[in-house]
């Protein structure tokens, strides 16, 4: 009896030796989206800045009316959270692919989305 506990203990342990290593895979995997993301969102920020600095020097185009900007951009969802979401709108009556609610027509049919909520 005791060679069956012997070999379901080594299969035991066998398996959370294979759940680690893949655990471990997995913890490389994601850092290496995670620093990724972080150089892409470095990048987005390095380029927002030289984007806004020159609006700024040729236009005169201020940092409230940015951040006004910025706000309006962020309420086309309907909700004041910090993000922009350009994929959320309403569905178009015609052909039903989802449109942005800022669009007056369709993308895909050319439908007149005016007056619909």
């Amino acid at each position: 009896m005791s060679w069956f506990w012997d070999a379901f203990q080594q299969s035991q342990i066998s398996d959370n030796q294979k759940q680690s290593s893949d655990a471990k895979h997995d913890a490389k995997a994601a850092l290496s989206s995670i620093r990724e993301l972080e150089e892409k969102v470095d990048r987005l920020s390095l380029l927002c800045h030289a984007l806004f600095e020159e609006l700024e020097r040729s236009t005169g185009f201020s940092e409230s009316q940015l951040k006004q900007k910025m706000v309006e951009i962020d309420l086309r969802d309907g909700k004041l959270d910090g993000k922009f979401d350009p994929i959320s709108g309403k569905n178009c009556p015609e052909c039903g692919h989802i449109i942005r609610k800022s669009r007056r027509n369709c993308f895909w049919c050319g439908a007149n989305l005016k007056g619909i909520d």
